[in-house]
């Protein structure tokens, strides 16, 4: 026999927009319930979680320009994920080294 979960919650700010989702849906409150979780559930699987570093600018600077090395071209994003540092920080180096001439 599965086991059944049920969890009381206060939905009165929500009624309106849940009774328009399921009149919309043709789907029941549950149903709509329901999906509304399997729709987050599905957009969080793709996402991964970062665990920023507290390094000095002088060594993200250094690891940068070792990235851009390997890595004819990358975004942002792209380097301060996989270096793990701090956008606004990689952000504030690309555009001194840009300054600077050492990279495009």
């Amino acid at each position: 026999m599965q086991q059944r979960y049920v969890y009381p919650i206060d939905l009165t700010e929500m009624n309106k927009k849940l009774e328009l989702i399921c009149n919309k849906s043709g789907k029941s409150k549950a149903e709509s319930i329901r999906d509304a979780i399997n729709f987050y559930y599905n957009n969080l699987m793709g996402l991964k979680v970062i665990e920023l570093r507290d390094i000095p600018k002088k060594q993200a600077e250094k690891e940068i320009l070792n990235y851009l090395k390997k890595n004819e071209k990358a975004f942002t994003s792209e380097i301060a994920d996989n270096l793990r540092i701090d956008v606004v920080l990689v952000n504030e180096i690309l555009t001194e080294l840009a300054e600077k001439g050492m990279i495009e």
